[in-house]
């Protein structure tokens, strides 16, 4: 149960993080996703367990493109 909640909750984190620091829209999914992959072994984990941060990372993206626009609107 540990894995799941881990799996829901670091690449939303993630995004949300990268996204707030590094001002662009997918830039942060990209980082998201290989360390994802090749930092926690994300090919090799249950499939139940991708899909879960698969969506995180679907989620985690939408709310840095929210913060990305609040951002961009400050800017301006």
């Amino acid at each position: 149960m540990l894995e799941y909640s881990v799996a829901a909750l670091l690449p939303l984190c993630l995004q949300l993080l990268f996204n707030r620091v590094l001002f662009t829209k997918y830039l942060p999914l990209g980082i998201t996703i290989v360390i994802m992959i090749f930092g926690f072994d994300g090919l090799n984990q249950p499939l139940p367990l991708q899909i879960v941060a698969a969506v995180s990372t679907i989620v985690g993206f939408f709310l840095g493109l929210k913060i990305y626009n609040k951002q961009k609107r400050k800017v301006k």
